[in-house]
């Protein structure tokens, strides 16, 4: 954080002071404040330096920087270059808390706000920001309901709270509104802040109900010449444990106990005695992941910058390479001083991803099902065509195809246990084969403008747009009488959307007295969705006009194939106020209200039934502050204590969809009003 400069003329006698403030590692500190009185006061240049003019008198200069430990450096006649070192203070760079539309010390919270640090976040094995969250915030869950490459976690924060599809919270980066994390990598967080109850919430009015996260992204460094950085991370993925199902002894008695299974029936069925597949071993496969880091972070007496891409491959344990997830992203983060009293910056993402993935869950079965649930008696692979069955036979003679692996060998279905919507796995896998891929830009610019002491007005547009595409394809085969298919049936979807917020906000704090911390805050937000999806797909008998490869594609649908086309833009748009009050006394009595009023259109919300009202209120009391605390019991013994209570209202706009009062009814894929 940059200081602002005050110029100053002074008396015909003075006496210049010079120096240079460094931090422990002997690297000079940009814009540190260096004050004698009042009226006499600058700042350290890009080099460290700085020089005061002051009265030819004794005097104490106050050297303070944000998130070092002040000094106080006496001075006199004879002082002339000096030297000064700060040395980082932690607990202070732990009390700046980052909240709705503005910061707090962590001693002045009321509200249940818990920060997880850039040293929380550092050399995580996970390429997903809201994996790095996990085991780092108290009532914070974080779930990984998918093992599948690219498939991002979700959060929750204090369990479910909701009945609607969506239960994760509201998502901040920056100030901007997303609608996922996952394109930022944890190397370029400085912060998360997550609002856990309704009172901190409240700011955020109708989109709060599921608590809010609060991400900040890093900005430049204090290094004189910037830094270099590259982080690599390689991690070796295998199954987390074995699976616990039986093995070919352990079946064969379960099948005779249950009369499916006699020496007989293993007999016909080509059994060979000791033969004891282990299906994880043939399935799953252990799998290099990497990530890469690399960028550049700077600053100066007049701005910061931090630039940084990301790579990142994820190779899924399934067998084969039909479950890889790809990301490359930029981040630019950038924020020049024009004027003392103003301030403009802009941070923005970029990011390109694309995705393969096996059917993991399915109402007749998955790839994933069928690892587990195929007997341990036969292998995956035939050998010669007597090893199928009778089925598969018939459908070759018939010119329908049975799945082969590359090496052109035939995957068999056990005689046993075959005939299930399980089957073989990797009949499964190779079944269906999808893919997703898209781009997606994410930022906001800002302004700051800081006419008078303690007062900053901030104004900020932000802005996503997103682009994807998928593609399905599959094709008629032959398994047995629960997995097969008898038709083509091509599919592709083509999504765009764009996102802007527009947000003005004024914020306002003093002291009085030493004692008195009045803070204040008043603001706006308006915010527009747009999307328009199409999608087509086709299922026949004979659909395109040719099925190799590169004519698995809409475009080569026959002219008399049937076609499903969908295609339904969709807008939306909120307008919200929001303000908040906070007082402090004597770093021992705190309370603070905030209010939000937010607006939806008919998209949402009926004209009668718009608005929508936020309020909350808490209140804490420090009692390790207190004297009969502090001069009673040791600091060792007791650090920190404080009482705090809270009530306050959010919504959730998440339970609807679009136009979601009209009175329809839908019979049979019709739509009637």
């Amino acid at each position: 954080m940059m200081l602002s400069v005050s110029m100053c003329t002074f008396a015909q006698n003075k006496h210049v002071i010079k120096g240079v403030v460094t931090d422990t590692k002997q690297e000079p500190l940009i814009g540190v404040m260096v004050k004698g009185n009042s009226s006499l006061v600058t700042v350290t240049d890009i080099n460290g330096q700085f020089s005061l003019s002051v009265p030819d008198q004794n005097q104490t200069l106050v050297v303070s920087y944000i998130g070092m430990t002040q000094q106080l450096v006496p001075i006199t006649s004879r002082s002339q270059n000096l030297k000064i070192e700060l040395s980082e203070n932690k607990l202070e760079l732990d009390e700046v808390v980052v909240v709705g539309y503005g910061t707090m010390k962590k001693s002045d919270l009321t509200g249940s706000v818990v920060k997880v640090g850039d040293a929380d976040l550092k050399n995580r094995s996970t390429s997903d920001a809201a994996v790095a969250l996990q085991g780092k915030a108290a009532g914070v869950q974080v779930l990984t309901n998918s093992g599948a490459p690219g498939k991002g976690a979700d959060i929750r924060i204090r369990g479910m709270s909701s009945n609607s599809a969506n239960n994760g919270p509201l998502l901040i980066v920056d100030g901007l509104k997303v609608d996922n994390i996952q394109y930022l990598d944890p190397e370029m967080i400085e912060s998360m802040e997550v609002l856990k109850d309704a009172a901190s919430a409240a700011i955020y009015g109708a989109q709060a109900g599921n608590g809010v996260v609060l991400i900040t992204t890093k900005s430049g460094s204090k290094a004189k010449n910037g830094q270099v950085f590259y982080n690599a991370q390689w991690q070796l993925s295998s199954l987390s444990g074995k699976l616990d199902v039986m093995n070919a002894k352990q079946y064969i008695a379960y099948g005779k106990e249950k009369g499916f299974l006699t020496d007989e029936i293993l007999k016909n069925t080509g059994y060979v005695s000791g033969t004891d597949i282990n299906w994880s071993k043939e399935v799953f496969e252990p799998t290099w992941n990497s990530r890469h880091t690399f960028g550049f972070q700077g600053s100066s007496d007049k701005g910061s910058y931090f630039l940084a891409v990301n790579n990142v491959k994820n190779d899924g344990i399934f067998a084969g390479n039909k479950d890889v997830y790809k990301r490359l992203s930029f981040q630019a983060n950038g924020e020049y001083k024009v004027k003392p009293w103003l301030t403009v910056g802009t941070n923005n993402s970029i990011e390109k991803w694309s995705t393969k993935s096996v059917s993991q869950q399915s109402d007749n079965g998955s790839a994933l099902l069928a690892a587990i649930t195929s007997d341990p008696l036969f292998g995956p692979l035939a050998e010669t065509e007597a090893d199928l069955t009778q089925r598969q036979k018939d459908a070759i003679k018939a010119g329908i195809a049975v799945i082969k692996n590359e090496d052109g060998k035939y995957y068999r279905l056990s005689p046993i246990s075959g005939n299930t919507q399980s089957a073989n796995p990797f009949i499964r896998r190779d079944a269906v084969d999808q893919s997703s891929d898209g781009i997606n830009l994410r930022g906001l610019a800002y302004l700051n403008f800081n006419p008078i002491k303690g007062l900053v007005y901030t104004s900020r547009l932000g802005y996503r747009i997103g682009q994807n595409n998928s593609h399905q394809y599959e094709f008629p085969y032959e398994a047995n009488e629960f997995v097969r298919r008898t038709t083509y049936a091509i599919s592709a979807s083509a999504n765009t959307s764009y996102y802007y917020q527009f947000e003005n906000f004024v914020n306002y704090n003093t002291t009085i007295a030493s004692k008195h911390e009045i803070g204040a805050m008043a603001g706006m937000s308006f915010e527009a969705n747009h999307s328009d999806n199409v999608s087509v797909s086709s299922d026949g008998t004979d659909i395109l006009s040719g099925y190799a490869p590169n004519y698995r594609y809409i475009s080569y649908l026959k002219a008399d194939a049937n076609k499903t086309v969908s295609n339904a833009p969709d807008d939306s748009k909120n307008l919200s106020y929001f303000g908040r009050l906070t007082y402090s006394y004597d770093k021992r009595y705190s309370i603070q209200a905030n209010f939000r009023a937010d607006a939806y259109d008919a998209s949402k919300l009926s004209k009668k039934n718009r608005w929508g009202y936020f309020p909350s209120v808490s209140a804490g009391w420090t009692l390790s502050n207190e004297s009969f605390i502090k001069d009673n019991i040791s600091e060792s013994l007791l650090s920190f204590a404080k009482l705090r209570g809270s009530w306050g209202r959010n919504g959730n706009i998440s339970v609807l969809s679009g136009y979601p009062y009209r009175g329809v009814i839908n019979a049979n894929s019709d739509w009637y009003q």
